[in-house]
């Protein structure tokens, strides 16, 4: 199942009361559970449904004037029993000395404002809680620039992926990683992000390069990244430090995230994809370049470390086994193994598996059962490393851009 074939709804748009409030219609969650329940291993987990929109602010919201001339937009969008909402915007451009407001009920985030643009005029945010989102835009009297505020996709959140209403399900997918026998591998803990493409999840990993420039390079599934070509700007949101502050806790963290990456590279044989974020983590996000080793050579699995299901951090041990050189599309591109304590599930693709030396092997592609039930496979690093023979499909370029080899 190739995560852009969803059916989308052009909705109809109802106004509501006094101020003008967009109702998305309603979505029959038993079938989107049912695809879900059908989901191919090698494909990343599904928690929205998608509508197709183009809603213009300045065309749909309530305005009001000051008395000093400033101007405030306000439009809200509703989603009902949405879990969270999240928009995408294919216009996008704040006038400096404007700002743009997105809050639900529950969360809200950072005023937006000219520093925010990009080049490609899009944007997009990380997920908020509750079935109704307000965007809020402030126009000072002064500013003669002209705002482009366009909406072209509004998700809604049908699964509870970062536990708004209730903690998340326990799964037998590794322990928390706040567990005593996790502190060797705080670093490593660290590095790796839990990754929302916009309506699917996946798992990833900050990644070193040998300039140690601390370029915010991440790892991931190429799976987890189609239809995304190389050198296209994205809105993806990675969220550090989504774990939960104690061994038996089920609840994690989502405060600590950064929205907006370029993909670098992607190679489908090995199923790797390199992103690069629009900002670095900051110093509270505490992310850890995690190194990685390019030997073709059978490595000694230490551990792997995931978000399962979207969960907060769990890990898995090998025990120091030795993995299988395997294939996915063809031969010899892929680690594989089962684990002595854990498992894997959707959302654990494009995490990485770290060697006795604790440095990056692979990513997971997937495997033939879950939490624990089968065999995993990670797309090699050494495969990767090569890949296609370009810039746009190898590893080599952009984590060793010095050559040193």
């Amino acid at each position: 199942m190739n995560r852009f074939f969803i059916l989308t709804v052009l909705p109809i748009i109802i106004f509501a009361g006094s101020s003008n409030q967009l109702t998305m219609p309603s979505i029959d969650i038993d079938i989107l559970l049912a695809e879900d329940a059908n989901r191919q291993s090698g494909t990343p987990e599904r928690y929205a449904h998608s509508f197709d929109v183009d809603i213009n602010l300045f065309e749909n919201a309530d305005v009001e004037q000051l008395e000093n001339g400033d101007k405030i937009w306000r439009l809200r969008v509703s989603s009902n029993d949405a879990i969270g909402m999240k928009l995408y915007f294919n216009q996008f451009y704040l006038p400096e000395g404007s700002t743009l407001n997105i809050y639900t009920d529950y969360m809200s985030e950072e005023p937006f404002d000219f520093s925010n643009n990009h080049e490609d005029q899009e944007f997009s945010h990380r997920l908020l809680q509750g079935d109704t989102i307000t965007v809020e835009y402030y126009e000072p009297a002064n500013i003669n620039d002209e705002a482009l505020i366009n909406i072209s996709t509004i998700f809604h959140a049908y699964k509870d992926i970062l536990g708004f209403e209730e903690s998340n399900q326990e799964r037998n997918c590794g322990i928390n990683v706040e567990c005593d026998n996790s502190g060797d591998f705080d670093d490593q803990i660290n590095s790796v992000i839990f990754l929302d493409m916009g309506g699917y999840i996946c798992s990833a990993v900050l990644i070193n390069n040998t300039s140690f420039d601390l370029t915010p390079y991440v790892l991931t599934a190429n799976h987890c990244v189609e239809p995304e070509n190389p050198g296209e700007h994205n809105y993806f949101t990675f969220y550090f430090r989504h774990q939960s502050s104690s061994c038996s806790g089920s609840s994690g963290n989502y405060n600590y995230s950064r929205t907006g990456s370029t993909l670098r590279a992607s190679y489908y044989y090995s199923d790797f994809a390199l992103l690069e974020m629009d900002y670095s983590p900051a110093a509270s996000f505490n992310g850890y370049y995690a190194g990685w080793s390019k030997s073709g050579s059978a490595p000694q699995i230490s551990v792997g470390i995931h978000h399962p299901g979207g969960d907060p951090k769990k890990i898995n041990y090998d025990n120091n086994d030795y993995a299988y050189s395997d294939g996915w599309y063809s031969s010899n591109t892929h680690w594989r193994l089962s684990w002595d304590e854990g498992g894997t599930e959707g959302g654990s693709s494009g995490s990485p598996v770290f060697n006795d030396d604790k440095l990056i092997v692979g990513q997971l592609h997937g495997g033939s059962g879950e939490c624990g039930n089968g065999t995993d496979y990670y797309g090699k690093i050494s495969t990767s490393w090569t890949g296609g023979g370009t810039s746009s499909t190898r590893l080599s370029n952009w984590l060793d851009p010095t050559g040193t080899g």
